[in-house]
């Protein structure tokens, strides 16, 4: 079967053959090799990153399924009651120990784009010397009920021939006007 060929041409064959087996080992060796490590890596990112989706939308499912088991009284203590703040609330409201006080609404004014409302308030009267720091406890003391107060300067005070001391502070109170539609 060999007979008719001659060795010219097997030679030929050999060495193209040889040739094509180093061109492909050259190419595996310099291109493909090199891109299986950063294959590897990229495959082990993403099965990291399925793992932590997982996990997140585990996690999401679980607290929308919290929220949403909660009733509507317990919305409505979520959500707060909205305070009513008047002359009267912040009478009820104001620090212990004070020989004399006067609120006054001095006016309102509503930031529509914003969606809040300031409310200004006039307070006056008389502490005690030894119990001056009421008046600068007026602002924390709102705070703590859940009233967003700002105290307004000028504050005056002056000490009045009984030894004690008049004052007058000006505060704004900043409420939302937001309204909250249960669905």
């Amino acid at each position: 079967m060999f007979k008719d060929v001659e060795p010219d041409i097997i030679f030929r064959h050999f060495v193209w053959s040889v040739l094509f087996i180093a061109a492909c080992a050259f190419y595996i060796n310099n291109q493909i090799l090199p891109n299986v490590g950063s294959y590897k890596e990229q495959m082990r990112f993403n099965r990291v990153s399925q793992v932590t989706l997982e996990q997140t939308r585990a996690i999401n499912e679980s607290v929308e399924s919290k929220v949403n088991s909660f009733s509507i009284d317990d919305k409505q203590k979520l959500w707060g009651s909205p305070l009513i703040v008047n002359e009267k609330f912040l009478r009820d409201n104001m620090p212990r120990g004070f020989l004399k006080l006067a609120i006054s609404k001095k006016g309102e004014e509503d930031i529509a784009k914003d969606k809040i409302r300031k409310k200004f308030y006039g307070i006056s009267g008389e502490v005690s010397l030894s119990k001056s720091s009421l008046i600068l406890d007026i602002v924390p003391t709102l705070h703590e009920k859940g009233v967003n107060a700002v105290l307004e300067l000028p504050l005056k005070i002056k000490k009045n021939a009984k030894g004690n001391l008049d004052f007058v502070a000006n505060i704004s109170i900043v409420e939302s006007t937001y309204k909250y539609d249960d669905d």
